[in-house]
């Protein structure tokens, strides 16, 4: 006599495979979005590396002097996308002088930064990276035969919300260092080389900054 009962899952059944699946996505999850954020690092390693080499292509034609920061009285910000703005829609905004030579607002975007700037004057606000202000100074340009350790002084690196403090001296939220690429930040050195580093963070739960000497930022360790 054929068997009448139907073939099937039983519940019991039906909720291992459940729990098993859980236990997969549980998981694979992570590693799927560790392999995202290792290919938004590796994005944001060559737009350090473009604006690094662009900074340098700056410094030559500029007899080996680093960008000021900001545009002064007399001097017209050229925002990439919008036109003319004169001071004080000038400050911060060290991307416009080096824009000429990347030829690329998106390189001033980091894949994992939640603000994306499209070429207009908010540039402060909106550029992933915030450079050194000991380096890219405010009045007066500073020489790259003046920094007694080029390949360990930082340039740039990512920002949490300035394109100026990132390296503030003050161990405050006004430093804006950030580590959103696996708890670490992607630099560009002052002679033009890009690195990946690991970040530690303080008791108030900010980033550590590298050390700094005289104003100038590097790596205490003295790795390059």
């Amino acid at each position: 006599m054929k068997n009448s009962r139907a073939n099937g899952f039983t519940l019991i059944e039906l909720l291992v495979v459940i729990a098993i699946i859980s236990i997969l996505a549980s998981i694979l999850f992570p590693v799927f979005a560790r392999a995202r954020e290792n290919a938004r690092r590796a994005s944001c390693m060559s737009n350090m590396k473009q604006l690094g080499l662009g900074m340098m292509q700056y410094v030559q034609d500029y007899d080996e002097k680093y960008p000021l920061i900001m545009y002064n009285d007399g001097e017209k910000a050229l925002p990439p996308n919008h036109g003319t703005h004169t001071v004080p829609y000038a400050w911060n905004c060290w991307a416009f002088r080096i824009y000429p030579y990347v030829k690329s607002v998106q390189v001033f975007n980091c894949p994992s930064d939640t603000v994306t700037w499209d070429g207009d004057s908010s540039v402060s606000a909106q550029v992933s990276y915030g450079v050194n202000q000991s380096l890219l100074e405010l009045y007066s340009a500073l020489s790259m035969a003046s920094i007694e350790n080029v390949s360990q002084t930082i340039m740039m690196g990512d920002s949490g919300g300035s394109t100026r403090y990132a390296f503030a001296e003050t161990r405050t939220s006004a430093r804006w260092i950030s580590d959103r690429h696996l708890d670490g930040s992607t630099f560009a050195f002052a002679d033009g080389h890009a690195k990946w580093f690991k970040l530690s963070r303080d008791a108030s739960g900010y980033p550590i900054a590298p050390r700094a000497s005289r104003g100038v930022y590097w790596y205490a360790d003295g790795h390059a």
